[in-house]
């Protein structure tokens, strides 16, 4: 990827962009977004023009320009936002509620992200395996994206703890769970790409007997391509939680933060922020939390302590 008059910088698996990256000067103020992702050039190119636009937006409180901030770990994004290096950032629930237990940022808005307001994760296994509820994966095997992934993981998993089942980590799929537990193993453990396509492709060709993700990557046929789906089916799925939630940095004046907010609220009401909002991952708008989010929020951090009382 090429990007004009613009820098790519790496340095302690941190990546960033801003205009003009090599000037110096104590008039430039950037607005610092923070992301999760492993992959920086794509997050870069796709984030940049929107949260440019926003700053030109805060030019009234002295912002000059965006800093795209990419980080492959939780714990870099949470010492970053400590530091004060992070003014938002945006993230699916269970990242966003493990950072506000452990840095200074409160949830702020609904990211309507893929032109979703919210999503659930589904269970989906071969027909051939005739399941019909959670406890029938006693003593079978369930593939999870990974451990950061809300979908992919958190959601299916509190799910089967809420049924009251077992779960048991398995390193390997050479490894066989008790036969009263449900084993799991993580897909990033076992590929060197982790993607919904390969997940389907296993769980079609019973190499584990059912796999977890979101509602969308099964309506998707770009993840779970057709002939491969024509072999499965879903039996359980989770509530609906938002699908992407931008949180603020206490860092930020509160005359900011406010601006910040109103500047990404008012995105989908002309031509121009549309179009940076479709860049930007296809988002369709930003909207504030409302009753049913606020609930949604509080239901999710309760699942995170039953999770963690597992561990």
């Amino acid at each position: 990827m090429r990007l004009a008059g613009k820098a790519l910088i790496l340095a302690c698996g941190i990546f960033t962009i801003s205009h003009n990256s090599y000037a110096s000067t104590n008039e430039e103020k950037h607005l610092n977004y923070g992301v999760l992702s492993s992959k920086p050039k794509k997050r870069i190119k796709d984030s940049y023009p929107l949260f440019s636009y926003v700053a030109e937006q805060l030019s009234h409180h002295g912002y000059t320009d965006a800093q795209i901030k990419v980080y492959t770990s939780i714990d870099e994004l949470i010492s970053a936002i400590q530091l004060g290096d992070v003014d938002l950032i945006s993230s699916t629930i269970y990242p966003t509620l493990i950072i506000k237990e452990k840095s200074p940022i409160e949830p702020a808005l609904v990211r309507w992200k893929k032109g979703q307001s919210s999503y659930s994760s589904i269970f989906v296994t071969n027909k051939d395996n005739g399941y019909k509820n959670l406890s029938d994966l006693q003593g079978k095997v369930v593939g999870f994206e990974d451990r950061g992934s809300t979908s992919g993981y958190f959601l299916p998993m509190v799910s089967l703890i809420e049924q009251g089942l077992k779960v048991q980590h398995l390193t390997s799929l050479q490894e066989k769970p008790d036969a009263d537990k449900v084993g799991y193993v993580f897909f990033d453990d076992l590929l060197r790409e982790t993607n919904e396509v390969n997940m389907t492709l296993w769980v079609a060709r019973g190499m584990v007997d059912a796999i977890a993700y979101s509602s969308s990557n099964w309506d998707n046929p770009k993840d779970t391509p057709i002939a491969l789906k024509q072999k499965l089916y879903t039996f359980a799925q989770t509530q609906d939680y938002p699908r992407s939630i931008i949180s603020i940095s206490h860092s930020l004046d509160p005359t900011v933060a406010a601006d910040l907010k109103r500047t990404l609220l008012e995105l989908d009401t002309n031509v121009h922020g549309l179009g940076l909002l479709n860049q930007y991952q296809k988002t369709k708008k930003f909207t504030a939390f409302d009753s049913q989010t606020e609930k949604q929020l509080y239901d999710a951090q309760t699942l995170i302590h039953i999770l963690d009382t597992t561990q």
